[in-house]
C-alpha cells in the first residue's frame, strides 16, 4: 500500500533492504490479519530502489542488511 507522504510494505527482506539503503522507517502498522506493515518516508527515489530490490539489482552491504533484518525482528517483537 502506498499513500501520498509514505510506503507500506509487508515484507522484511524489502524493509531490510530500503533501511540498510537509507531510507526512513517511520512506523509500523498492524493489520487485521495480524501482520504488520512497516511504513516508509516516501521519497524521489524509493520507488526506483523498490523496483531494483524485485529484479535483484539492488546492492546492500550483506552485514549491515543482516543487522537490518535483526533489528526490525526484534522492533516487532517488542510490540507483540
Amino acid at each position: 500500500m502506498q499513500h501520498e507522504n509514505s510506503y507500506e510494505t509487508h515484507d522484511l527482506g524489502l524493509a531490510a533492504a530500503l533501511r540498510t539503503c537509507g531510507y526512513k522507517l517511520i512506523g509500523f502498522e498492524p493489520t487485521v490479519s495480524r501482520r504488520i506493515a512497516f511504513v516508509f518516508e516516501a521519497t524521489p527515489s524509493l520507488d526506483e530502489a523498490i523496483q531494483r530490490f524485485w529484479t535483484g539489482q539492488l546492492p546492500v552491504d550483506a552485514l549491515s542488511y543482516f543487522g537490518s533484518v535483526k533489528l526490525l525482528k526484534t522492533q516487532i517483537h517488542s510490540m507483540v
